[in-house]
């Protein structure tokens, strides 16, 4: 398998992608705070993110695991993540709070895509002996993700 990324270029997508899912669950709470004046319609939206990515993880990590271009998949569920975050907001307090909150719980499944999914890409940007050092500061982006 040819490389067709370097690594600092993966590291940063990795860091950026993940500082955003990072935010994205808090913002929308407060969001839906701001627009529906509903502590508890809030605190659904963060749950609808958020615990749907528990469903999502293993589908899309099996998805990317069988694709000869992985990097395809992952681009599109990043691109799906965006999309549905502007779903849930541009419908706050404009349509039904259920369809609302199906969306935050749609554009969950897509949240594995993330985290999990740049580091599974690792191995086809870092080869041998760097795998190990690369794994570690992909660790770190996690962990430099406000949260």
């Amino acid at each position: 398998m040819k490389r067709r990324y370097s690594f600092p270029a993966h590291l940063a997508g990795a860091a950026v992608a993940r500082t955003g899912d990072e935010m994205s669950g808090p913002a929308l709470m407060l969001a839906g705070f701001a627009l529906t004046g509903s502590a508890a319609d809030a605190s659904l939206l963060l749950a609808g993110i958020t615990v749907s990515a528990v469903l999502g993880g293993p589908v899309l990590g099996s998805l990317l695991d069988r694709a000869d271009r992985p990097g395809r998949p992952l681009a599109a569920a990043l691109a799906l993540y965006a999309a549905g975050l502007t779903t849930v907001l541009v419908g706050l307090d404009r349509l039904p709070f259920a369809l609302t909150l199906a969306a935050a719980v749609l554009t969950g499944l897509l949240g594995p895509a993330l985290s999990g999914g740049w580091t599974a890409q690792l191995p086809a940007v870092v080869r041998g002996d760097r795998l190990a050092r690369a794994n570690a500061l992909d660790a770190m982006t996690f962990g430099a993700a406000p949260g």
